[in-house]
This record gives C-alpha cells, sequence and structure tokens, in this order.
C-alpha cells in the first residue's frame, strides 16, 4: 500500500465499486418488507476468530505521535477511537511494517555480504511503531503482525528496495552479490526481537507483501513458487524465535490463491507457514482460500474514492456502509479468522478511518462500520450459525469466550425490517439483547435493552442501518452447578449414554490450537460435566475458551464454564485451546465425559 493510496488497482476497482453501488441502488425495495425470522444456532460453530486490526505503516504512527502537531490530547482520544472497548473499536489486532529504506531498516548499510557479520541497528522508535505498539499493548492488544514490504536493495536484484525486483539467493535470480536469502530470514527474525527488547511480542512475521505487484516504493516479487522455496528456510529460523510465518498478502484475493495452493502443496512449506493472508484489492473474501488446517486472514483494504468521505451511505462505494458490506462478506464467504483494514488514522484524501490535520482530526462512519465487529466480538470467539427469511439482511453470528453472543445485522433495505431472532443450542433462554444502532445519524449508539424470553427476542433494524446486539443470559435453560466441582466429585446428574468428540488442531512451528466438539448422543442431558484427555508428550496448553482447563500438560481435565454447563440429547458445545508443542502435533487417543468414554471421530 502506497503512502497515499494505491493507484494501481483504481481502474478495477473503480469498475467494482460502480457496478456494486448501481446493483445496490437497483435493489433496494420501495415498500416495505414483511417480518423477517431469524435462527442463531450455537451447535452450528465456524471459522475461530483471531480478532480486527489495522496498519500505522509509512510514518502514520509517528504522525499520531505528534510528529505534524498532533497533541497529547488528541492522540489519547484518537487511540480510544481505534482501541477502546467501550467508546472506539476495541481493535485487537496491530499490523506493523518492517523498513526497508535508509532510514527504517535496521541494516541500512551492506555489511559486507550475505555472510559477513551483521550490523544492525536498533532505534527504538521504528517511525513511531514502537509508541504506537506500546500503546496498544495498553489498551489490551496483544496480536502483533510484523510484515516486510521490501528486503533492504543490497539484497536484491536490481539493488533498490523500490520498484520491484527479487531476493538474491531465490531461483531465477542472478546476483554478484551472493545468495542473500539466509540473511534476510535472519533480518527479519532481528527486527521481532528488537521488539521483543521493548517489551512487545511479535507473534505473526510476514516475508512479503502484495509480491505480485510492482510499485514505484518498497516492494519486492514472490513467484508462487519462489514464496514457497523462501518459507522453508525462513520457517524453522522463525519458529526456533518462536514466531509464526506468514504468507503472503497478495494484491487481490484470488491472487492469493496460487500462492496459497502452493504452499499447501508443499508439505515442508505448508509446515511453516501458519497464517495465509491476503488483500482485498480488486478481487473479495467471497469463498476461503484453499488450506485446511491454517487461520486466514483479509490482511490489508479500505475503498478507493478520490476524496475525505465521513458518510454512512452515500452511494460513493467508499463509506461506511461499503466497509461494513465488506466485513460481513469476508467473514461469512472467506470465512476469515481476521480482518485488519489499512490505515487507522492518515491524512488528507485518506480512505482510512480518522482524517488528521494538525492538532485536530475528523471521523468517517468506516470506522463505526468496524466497531460494530471489532467491539464486541473478541479474539477466541467462534462464529456461529446465523440464518435468515430475508434476503436483504446480512446477518452474523459469534460466541465469545465469556458466553456473551453477538449478532451483527445489516439491512441493505431501503426499509425497517422487523426480525424475530430465535436463539437455539446458545444456552440462553432469558436474558437481554443490548443493541448498538450505526446509520446515517448514530455512530455505535447505545439503543434500549431488549429482553430475551423463551429464547426469542423481536428487534427492528432501521433501513440501510448496522446493529450489534449483544447477548448476555439473565438465566438459561438448565442451572449450571454454582461451583466448579473438583476431579472426584461426580457429575450433578448421570452421565449420557453416549458421546462423541470431535477433535481438529491447527498447527504452526511451535504452536497450535485445537477445537474440541463434544456432542451428546445418549438419552439423557447433561448438567454439568467434566471432559478428560491425555495431550502428547511435548504439548502444553496456553491458553483456552468456553471451559476450564487443568493442568496445562499430561492428562488434562476440562470442566465447563458456567453457560455451556448443559448439553441437551443431540446437543454439543464447543470448546479450545491454543497451546505449545516441541514437534509432536498429535491428537489425544481417548476422551472420556463425566467418566464415560466417549466415541472419537
Amino acid at each position: 500500500m502506497s503512502r497515499t493510496h494505491r493507484r494501481v488497482t483504481q481502474a478495477l476497482v473503480a469498475a467494482a465499486v460502480l457496478l456494486g453501488a448501481a446493483a445496490a441502488v437497483a435493489a433496494r425495495p420501495t415498500t416495505a418488507y414483511a417480518a423477517a425470522a431469524a435462527t442463531i444456532n450455537g451447535s452450528t460453530v465456524l471459522q475461530p476468530i483471531d480478532g480486527f486490526g489495522i496498519s500505522e505503516h509509512f510514518g502514520r504512527a509517528k504522525i499520531m505521535n505528534g510528529s505534524q502537531g498532533l497533541s497529547a490530547q488528541r492522540q489519547r482520544e484518537i487511540l480510544d477511537l481505534l482501541f477502546s472497548r467501550s467508546t472506539g473499536a476495541g481493535l485487537s489486532i496491530l499490523r506493523l511494517g518492517i523498513g526497508s529504506t535508509a532510514n527504517t531498516s535496521i541494516q541500512p548499510a551492506d555489511p559486507g555480504g550475505p555472510n559477513a557479520t551483521s550490523r544492525y541497528v536498533w532505534n527504538r522508535d521504528d517511525d513511531g511503531q514502537v509508541w504506537l505498539a506500546k500503546q496498544a499493548q495498553s489498551y489490551g492488544v496483544s496480536r502483533f503482525y510484523a510484515n516486510a514490504w521490501s528486503a533492504p536493495g543490497y539484497m536484491k536484484d536490481n539493488g533498490d528496495e523500490a520498484n520491484g525486483g527479487t531476493l538474491c539467493g531465490l531461483s531465477g535470480t542472478s546476483c554478484v552479490s551472493g545468495d542473500w536469502r539466509r540473511a534476510y530470514a535472519n533480518y527479519l527474525v532481528q527486527y521481532a526481537r528488537f521488539y521483543a527488547q521493548e517489551g512487545i511480542t511479535i507473534n505473526d512475521l510476514g516475508f512479503t507483501n502484495e509480491p505480485n505487484w510492482t510499485t514505484s516504493y518498497s516492494s519486492m516479487r514472490f513467484t508462487p513458487a519462489q514464496a514457497v522455496e523462501f518459507a522453508k528456510i525462513v520457517g524453522p529460523i522463525a519458529s526456533a524465535a518462536g514466531l509464526r510465518v506468514t504468507c503472503c498478502d497478495v494484491v487481490g484475493w484470488s491472487g492469493q490463491r496460487a500462492y496459497t495452493s502452493a504452499i499447501v502443496a508443499d508439505p515442508e512449506a505448508h509446515r511453516q507457514v501458519g497464517l495465509h493472508t491476503g488483500h482485498s484489492y480488486g478481487s473479495y473474501p467471497t469463498s476461503p482460500l484453499p488450506v485446511t488446517g491454517r487461520n486466514t486472514w483479509m490482511s490489508e483494504w479500505s475503498p478507493d474514492g478520490d476524496s475525505w468521505n465521513e458518510a454512512w451511505d452515500d452511494g460513493s462505494g467508499y463509506d461506511g456502509f461499503r466497509v461494513a458490506n465488506e466485513i460481513h462478506t469476508a467473514l461469512t464467504g472467506g470465512q476469515v479468522n481476521g480482518y485488519v483494514y489499512w490505515y487507522g488514522a492518515s491524512t488528507g484524501t485518506t480512505r482510512g478511518f480518522i482524517q488528521m490535520n494538525g492538532d485536530g482530526y475528523r471521523v468517517s462512519k468506516r470506522l463505526w462500520a468496524m466497531a460494530a465487529y471489532s467491539r464486541f466480538i473478541r479474539p477466541g470467539a467462534n462464529r456461529i450459525g446465523a440464518t435468515t427469511s430475508d434476503g436483504n439482511l446480512r446477518l452474523s453470528a459469534y460466541r465469545n469466550g465469556d458466553g456473551s453472543v453477538v449478532v451483527v445485522a445489516l439491512n441493505a433495505a431501503s426499509s425497517a425490517n422487523q426480525v424475530s431472532y430465535a436463539l437455539q443450542n446458545i444456552g440462553i433462554s432469558t436474558g437481554t439483547a443490548s443493541p448498538y444502532l450505526t446509520n446515517g445519524s448514530a455512530s455505535m449508539t447505545a439503543q434500549p435493552a431488549i429482553a430475551v424470553g423463551g429464547g426469542t427476542f423481536t428487534a427492528t433494524v432501521p433501513a440501510r442501518s448496522l446493529v450489534t446486539y449483544v447477548i448476555r443470559g439473565g438465566g438459561t435453560v438448565t442451572t449450571p452447578p454454582t461451583t466448579t466441582p473438583p476431579t472426584t466429585t461426580p457429575p450433578t446428574t448421570a452421565p449420557p449414554a453416549g458421546c462423541r468428540v470431535t477433535y481438529t488442531n491447527n498447527s504452526w512451528n511451535t504452536g497450535l490450537t485445537a477445537s474440541i466438539t463434544i456432542a451428546n448422543t445418549g438419552t439423557t442431558a447433561v448438567n454439568g460435566w467434566s471432559l478428560v484427555f491425555t495431550l502428547p508428550a511435548g504439548q502444553s496448553i496456553t491458553s483456552g475458551w468456553n471451559a476450564s482447563y487443568s493442568p496445562t500438560s499430561g492428562q488434562i481435565t476440562a470442566r465447563n464454564a458456567s453457560y455451556n454447563a448443559a448439553i441437551p440429547v443431540n446437543g454439543s458445545v464447543n470448546i479450545g485451546f491454543q497451546a505449545n508443542h516441541t514437534g509432536n502435533t498429535a491428537t489425544p487417543a481417548s476422551f472420556t465425559l463425566n467418566g464415560s468414554p466417549c466415541a472419537v471421530g
């Protein structure tokens, strides 16, 4: 992404935007729709959610830190807008740009060849990004993705950190200076080590950005085959440093497919790449990437446009409604696990969320389109089933680790829509649904709470509006135990006559995430449960969701949370955890639920 806005795909994107805007106008009904029905089904467990984020690369973090006159008070206001979970977007991912220019590189000068002793330098500022990372961390952000647009010029066959070129040593290149592949891998890992010195843990490390495009600023080319080749070099080096390798941030989602397919086809590259990332310029995440056992992110996009835009729904294609629609499509069509917008705050005719200008700033409705998802759908949540009878209602639902259920409804019709929501298999029979409204006159504005009774509630989504419902129980179908029973205490009801466990994991380098579905195939409901299994040697749980886990290795007992103690006959619950491993990514061989063996598979 350029320091201004990309023009490279403008023709393609502009055409798509115009066609989309025209179709949207043509599709808007002129008469009111009848009341719609919607079903939220907790037994349909879809992708886990890693979070939502932004980048402030190319000096935008430094501007936010006052390099162009922004005062401390305004800094705090902008930070609140981006990261606060009570008044802002509550973003949970920060994408960092690994610099390659003489002013931003951690090794600006050639040390004397690829095998020479490295001469790294660290200014503890990194173009303002260290300050911003620490600020984000103070709001609770713990997912940091560092991504390189290019290697330093002396490592490339064109001798320039800009204008494309290829890393020396890759197949198909010829460089008098030699093979820089391993030196570049060490360079990337050293960047993460410098951040660790500042108290920031980089989780995900990307070695390329838009490898299929040449630009006049920082850029470097990789073919899919070259990406596979380098992944097998950088992977072990990154893994030894506790880092997960990410690839490949291709310009368009359809272009990313070729890179993902090439990586998946090579067993070693597939093992080394823990996260697949693609951009949305020109083609969008309408279907998943061709990868299993790995998470995927839409890692950069902002709509094209010729001027700063603060509108919610003006038909321009770069307003708030457009952003909300693209996020919905990526989550439901692309089934992405993470969504990272481009700039959170920038200057001039930015397509970012916030426009900075001296000691002032303005806020676009695009920010609140993101906030409708990011503030309440937290890392570790799972998308769950959400269906509706109304084709104009773009609906999705999520269950957080704290038991809350979040339903996001985008009404594309020109008339208000009354919707009756049926809550199935989410463990909430009575409680409240708290709506937050975004449209031309409201920006994530809290609305009066709606009572949930009998597992249903009815609410109206205004025309061309976005509403987020945060649903919390005030009572459940069955009452969970008031205290967590010790391992030796029997369950509150007899164990089921049958149970089945489905276990899947997603591993990378030294880590993995596991998803466990516990299905009651017996004839009696379960009220309070504990699932016992043994982790393979070398695996150790670091965090979990929808259950408590004890101990962290060896024989594990997972106990229900307060909101998922009940498993009705033919019902199920989903739990999961993240763990470290030392190379053994095998799955547990057996499971027992409340002392009864479960079928597996």
